[in-house]
């Protein structure tokens, strides 16, 4: 008999990983996705909701975030704290359920894959509803492994996790219709059909408003954003992307874990955690098929941060049933997985603390020395640095150099490091002045103030 105290192993590796992903909250870094997500959760409650119907993702994420920083504070703090509650959540979920479905040995290792692996800590912090979306799907995942074991309440869960993804993310509702499908055939095969059908026509029906919403905001939308092509090579990257660590021997060994245990899930017929790993892999074919069919590019790897929780959700599920084998077969994964996963942590912590805490002291000098009058003419390609801007400096005013002249402050030009080279020569015909350059997060300006108007 196992001892009584093993129950709550999950809960202290929640309890560190929870530490690990605090670690990385402390800072004002953003990036153009953060910035324009604060800067709508910023606003009073009507224009919050204007912003939130105007863009293309369902509201659940801009209303909680919203309701979340009128409680406790706006700073860009409160709101990366806000993305990590939802990691926390699952983190504790899964302390508590998946002991009572699989095992303890499960729990932590899916714990400790939630934080281990490749991008999670990067979204989990990140001002945006990718962690939230995450965690709705997987919650759905464990909700049906419940429900497939008869455990109290499950459906109720399974209801409302499926219905929270659907409004927080259009892919967190893909990847929860791939759990549907599988609950489907389980119960097509058990001739209960009904019991499926019922709870599924109440997930239906209380996501037709966020239907409604969806379908307005598409004919609606108007985007900068670009997509890359739907390549053979990008389809390979976009399937290589939940194992991507930049160390390409480290990345090569994760990849070749996950299809071991995929394999090793088919061979002892456990097609539940198999199927729960494929599932990243049939969305992003469906996708990409989707893109050939239509001649459009819509999507981005970051959309499967909800099927990516399912496949390490099934990586976890198989390696607890891999080392409740044999003692030395048992002796022989722990070798393998712990120094395996200690270095992808050490490596993604490192990446992702550097990526967090960039100093922008110089940054935030320059932005706490302008005034209400000031503006600025942005130069670069895309509006990434101005969307961030308009998050750090509300009050600077975005303006074109035929514009500018109305200023009565001081008048920058701001360069993204990344402008075209020709938006860059065509700065010799103004007159500047050199003030510095500046970097925050991932971006790199030249400052310039303006002396003399467009000749």
């Amino acid at each position: 008999m196992k001892p009584r105290y093993t129950r709550y192993v999950p809960y202290i590796f929640a309890a560190v990983c929870t530490l690990i992903y605090i670690s990385l909250v402390f800072n004002d870094n953003v990036w153009m996705d953060e910035a324009f997500s604060a800067s709508i959760i910023r606003c009073d409650l009507a224009e919050m909701v204007s912003r939130t119907f105007a863009d293309t993702l369902p509201p659940f994420y801009n209303f909680s975030a919203w309701i979340f920083t009128r409680i406790f504070g706006f700073s860009t703090v409160s709101l990366k704290i806000f993305s990590v509650i939802p990691v926390v959540l699952l983190m504790a979920v899964s302390s508590c359920v998946i002991p009572r479905i699989a095992s303890v040995r499960s729990a932590c290792f899916y714990i400790v894959l939630l934080t281990t692996m490749p991008h999670l800590l990067e979204y989990g912090v990140e001002i945006r509803m990718y962690s939230w979306a995450l965690s709705f799907a997987s919650l759905t995942a464990i909700s049906a492994l419940c429900l497939l074991q008869d455990a109290g309440h499950a459906k109720l869960w399974l209801v409302i996790c499926t219905v929270a993804g659907a409004y927080t993310h259009q892919y967190a509702l893909i990847a929860e219709s791939f759990i549907w499908l599988m609950l489907l055939v389980i119960y097509i095969r058990r001739k209960s059909f009904l019991q499926w059908l019922i709870p599924a026509a109440i997930c239906i029906l209380c996501y037709i408003p966020c239907a409604v919403l969806t379908v307005y905001q598409m004919k609606a939308a108007s985007s900068y954003f670009s997509a890359s092509p739907p390549t053979l090579d990008n389809l390979l990257s976009v399937i290589r992307f939940p194992f991507v660590t930049n160390v390409t021997l480290l990345s090569a060994l994760l990849l070749t874990g996950a299809v071991a245990l995929f394999i090793y899930s088919c061979m002892k017929g456990e097609y539940i955690n198999a199927y729960l790993m494929t599932i990243y892999v049939f969305i992003a074919l469906l996708s990409f098929i989707l893109m050939r069919l239509s001649g459009s590019s819509f999507f981005s790897a970051r959309y499967l941060l909800p099927a990516i929780g399912l496949l390490h959700l099934g990586a976890a599920l198989a390696l607890g049933s891999l080392t409740g084998s044999l003692p030395a077969q048992k002796k022989a994964v722990y070798m393998v997985s712990i120094p395996l996963i200690l270095m992808t942590l050490i490596i993604i912590y490192v990446q992702q603390f550097r990526s967090e805490y960039t100093d922008i002291t110089a940054f935030k000098q320059f932005i706490e020395s302008t005034d209400a009058g000031d503006g600025y003419v942005m130069i670069e390609d895309f509006p990434e640095v101005e969307i961030c801007l308009d998050y750090y400096a509300p009050w600077l005013k975005s303006c074109t150099f035929d514009d500018i002249s109305h200023i009565q402050g001081d008048k920058y030009v701001i360069v993204n490091d990344k402008a075209a080279p020709e938006d860059k020569k065509n700065l010799k015909k103004f007159d500047l002045r050199y003030v510095e350059d500046l970097d925050f997060d991932r971006y790199k300006i030249k400052v310039y103030i303006l002396l003399n108007e467009r000749e």
